[in-house]
């Protein structure tokens, strides 16, 4: 199956999801989709909330907190009761020991159970009841999976701070919170509006109280957090800072498949006299050399070179004429001259290297489902500030446009189809001292060329060993992650992981 029939069968199944079952398109085959979650937090404006409001909320999530408790509780005495054979409890069993009904099940109405929820707490409605229920079951079946694996005997979970209970979003407005957005508010663009029983079973109403929670709201929330895919939220105290948290679940659905093509990541390190490496990092687990490009453009450095000499050579004048009170207007015009000649020769030089790595790239795209991993050198000027050490690397290093180099390459790719997730900027700290094949840093460096590794005596070039711990720093983000998504280091863009699913077959990259 070619890339072009997988472009029609999407846009089949967009468009018959678009008519509904009795659309006139139809699609004959249907692209399998995988579920992904990602989780984003936003604080509660707790500054903006009203004194009641903020014990209202105190009260709810200490009263989900004792339910939860006491449903875990009721699971330790009875687990023989309600555990299934795989392990995992059963939430109609729990049910039918905490839960009383007021409509027939099972053809009988179940008026008495040995451990009555809804007469322990009344000012908590069936719904409420259900979701400390789930959150209970999962935290059970968490403690139990890990004590399984872990040798040692595991303390059985206790909540001795405040644990509110998961809240599910439902469809028309019957869900336990609902999230509204204002973009015209001065106060809070977002609002989370939950639906809670604590004092309307007291006055025996029928509909349930309101509670509004203003969120602060900001454009990199903007970009993350899509309504439409919120699933769950929870709230979260943080005893430390005093702050209320909104944790949303998002449930997104994409093609299990979005390139027939083997996965593959090109590390590509920057330097100064070699202005890029780049190498391939593929599914087989080995470099091939018809994969690797260093790119260097000798003659515009040279040239680069002559016209800084020439400058410093203005400037040295410059300075003798103003010490002895002499006019300095020629001087100050060539010396103007000289450096945007040098400006734009160096310009000429990146875009000849980008231009190059642009061509290899496309090559690349032809054969693989392509990702680019560049590195790039954060703070590395504050590092190689005045009186730091060698002078003669410090101008070197304040000569270098890293910067202008990537979001050039950036801006070349995205002309030719690549999304922005394929091209991300990583911290390079530390990948030049690493050794690529076992991760050692009891390495060396012969001069500026030659890497040199004690560990396992790996022996290569220097700028080739740096791309190859660019290109695995990005597998490990997107196989080992520490947070939800991957961040561009440099443009501050956030990635989610659901981008990067594809990256299994080149986690041996990492062993």
């Amino acid at each position: 199956m070619k890339i072009e029939e997988l472009n029609k069968q999407e846009e089949l199944l967009i468009e018959n999801n678009k008519h509904g079952k009795h659309g006139e398109v139809k699609s004959t085959t249907q692209i399998p989709l995988v579920t992904f979650y990602e989780t984003v937090s936003l604080r509660i404006k707790t500054e903006l909330m009203t004194i009641r409001e903020c014990e209202r909320l105190r009260r709810i999530t200490e009263r989900d907190t004792r339910i939860i408790r006491d449903y875990l509780r009721i699971i330790y005495h009875n687990e023989e009761k309600i555990l299934r054979k795989n392990g995992k409890v059963s939430a109609s069993l729990l049910d039918k020991l905490t839960l009383t009904t007021s409509k027939k099940t099972n053809h009988k109405l179940r008026t008495s159970v040995p451990h009555d929820l809804k007469k322990r707490y009344p000012r908590c409605s069936f719904d409420e009841l259900q979701e400390c229920r789930d959150k209970a079951i999962w935290t059970y079946e968490s403690w139990k999976t890990q004590q399984n694996v872990s040798k040692n005997e595991l303390s059985r979970p206790s909540f001795k701070k405040k644990t509110p209970r998961p809240l599910f979003k439902g469809t028309q407005g019957r869900g336990t919170f609902q999230v509204h957005h204002e973009p015209v508010n001065t106060d809070a663009k977002l609002w989370l509006e939950l639906r809670d029983s604590l004092d309307t079973k007291r006055s025996s109403n029928r509909t349930h109280n309101r509670l509004w929670l203003p969120l602060a709201y900001s454009p990199y929330h903007e970009k993350r957090l899509k309504l439409e895919n919120i699933k769950m939220m929870e709230l979260v105290h943080k005893s430390k800072e005093q702050q209320w948290w909104a944790h949303f679940t998002l449930q997104y659905s994409i093609p299990q498949y979005q390139s027939i093509l083997p996965p593959a990541v090109l590390g590509v390190d920057l330097g100064i006299k070699k202005t890029a490496v780049a190498v391939l990092l593929n599914p087989t687990g080995r470099v091939i050399m018809d994969e690797i490009r260093f790119i260097v453009d000798k003659e515009r450095q040279s040239k680069i070179w002559q016209i800084s000499r020439q400058i410093k050579e203005t400037q040295r004048k410059l300075n003798k004429s103003l010490n002895n009170g002499q006019h300095t207007e020629q001087l100050n015009a060539t010396l103007f001259s000289l450096r945007r000649r040098r400006r734009s020769v160096t310009e000429q030089e990146l875009g000849y290297a980008v231009n190059q790595l642009v061509d290899f790239i496309l090559q690349l795209k032809k054969r693989y489902n392509l990702f680019v991993s560049v590195g790039y050198p954060k703070n590395i000027r504050k590092r190689h500030r005045r009186g730091s050490g060698n002078k003669s690397l410090r101008k070197k290093v304040h000569k270098w446009c890293f910067r202008y180099f990537i979001t050039r390459l950036q801006y070349q790719l995205t002309k030719y189809g690549f999304e922005p997730h394929r091209v991300v900027a990583v911290n390079e700290s530390w990948t030049s001292k690493r050794c690529s094949r076992c991760n050692s840093l009891n390495t060396t460096r012969t001069g500026q060329g030659q890497f040199n590794c004690h560990q396992c005596n790996y022996e290569l070039d220097a700028d080739l060993n740096g791309a190859k711990n660019i290109g695995k720093r990005l597998i490990r983000y997107a196989l080992k992650p520490k947070f939800s998504g991957i961040r561009d280091t440099l443009t501050e863009d956030y990635h989610p992981l659901r981008h990067y699913n594809c990256f299994q077959p080149l986690g041996q990259w990492l062993k």
